[in-house]
């Protein structure tokens, strides 16, 4: 078997290095991406992630972030400390 090294990239690139001989013609070579079944894995909870402060999880909530402890917390509420609420959502 071919010694075939990978390595995929900050920026989505992926580059391998085939350590055969290919005088012969090209070779086939495939990267396996993780599988649209498992990103719908119901075992994949976003409460779960170490950054994700749940304890107050109600119907409706969203995610906030809390500098205090850098961690994404839920709330039903916006708070903001400065008295400025500022929403962007970006260009659509």
């Amino acid at each position: 078997m071919a010694d075939i090294t990978a390595t995929v990239g900050q920026s989505n690139s992926t580059t391998a290095n085939i350590g055969v001989n290919t005088a012969s013609g090209p070779q086939t070579v495939s990267v396996s991406l993780p599988s649209a079944q498992a990103a719908q894995n119901s075992s994949l909870q976003l409460k779960l992630l170490g950054d994700v402060d749940t304890t107050t999880l109600n119907d409706g909530a969203i995610l906030q972030f809390r500098s205090s402890d850098a961690k994404f917390v839920t709330t039903n509420e916006i708070v903001t400390t400065t008295g400025t609420l500022t929403i962007n959502a970006g260009a659509f």
